[in-house]
């Protein structure tokens, strides 16, 4: 569904004085349809920046190359991206700031369905309903503002806008830190079942390594903007390569012992 090869991105600041920061270095990865991509690595390492360069949010440094379902768009400019917004949605770590606190949540879900003129009124609110039953939600909540449901219902609103523009590739900016653990269980399922319908591209980004292993079908791992490591999940999980990811899983397997009744 996407491939990525040599990809890198330099911010630079200051006028008399510049100074650059690399904060992506030459990454290459692919995700397949129906796959989930794992993205791990400490706070700062240049994840969620990576994710904007694949949504082509943020302009890449020149040289590398982004294919996203058979199309070359490394140099498509914000008119060209246009007809693929749709296809190539994000999930932010924060729902309910994806969400204008004085329109309700119909109000908010049909936003892109008329931006993107998909459909009229009626069958928009029609898709809708569709949406929430699919991601178990009733109907009554269409009516409220986002500060009236809980943080569990809000991200599921999330993701059934997200699902109003049947997206191919789907980037997950870790969607599940804000809820207890309960109900990152509720919503984890929610997206692996959504997955099997639909068929789409996951790239699941995390600092948390046993969340990713349990919900990922391939693990990348993230150091300083660099890809250090990516394989099997259960493969970077029992035999890591890299040091930085031997200390990763050292640190979380002696975190789960000590957890352990």
């Amino acid at each position: 569904m996407i491939r990525v090869a040599g990809l890198s991105k330099t911010f630079s600041s200051g006028w008399l004085h510049k100074r650059s920061l690399r904060a992506v270095h030459n990454i290459s990865l692919e995700i397949a349809p129906g796959e989930t991509l794992g993205l791990i690595g400490e706070s700062g390492c240049g994840k969620s920046t990576l994710s904007r360069l694949l949504l082509k949010l943020l302009p890449a440094d020149p040289g590398g190359h982004i294919v996203f379902n058979g199309h070359d768009i490394s140099n498509f400019t914000m008119k060209q991206m246009q007809p693929l917004r749709r296809q190539m949605q994000i999930l932010f770590q924060h729902p309910d700031s994806a969400f204008n606190p004085r329109q309700t949540i119909l109000r908010s879900l049909m936003e892109p369905i008329t931006l993107h003129r998909l459909m009229d009124r009626g069958a928009g609110e029609a898709k809708i309903l569709e949406l929430l039953e699919l991601v178990g939600l009733h109907r009554d909540l269409l009516y409220r503002y986002p500060h009236q449901i809980s943080g569990g219902q809000i991200q599921r609103v999330v993701i059934a806008r997200s699902l109003t523009l049947e997206p191919k590739l789907l980037i997950l900016d870790e969607p599940t830190s804000m809820l207890d653990v309960s109900v990152q269980a509720q919503v984890i399922e929610l997206l692996q079942h959504i997955q099997k319908q639909y068929r789409m591209a996951y790239l699941f980004i995390s600092h948390d390594l046993d969340l990713v292993r349990h919900t990922s079908h391939r693990i990348a791992v993230m150091h300083k903007g660099c890809l250090v490591e990516q394989g099997n999940s259960e493969a970077v999980w029992e035999q890591p390569e890299h040091p930085y990811t031997q200390q990763l899983t050292q640190a979380f397997k002696a975190f789960s012992s000590i957890m352990k009744p």
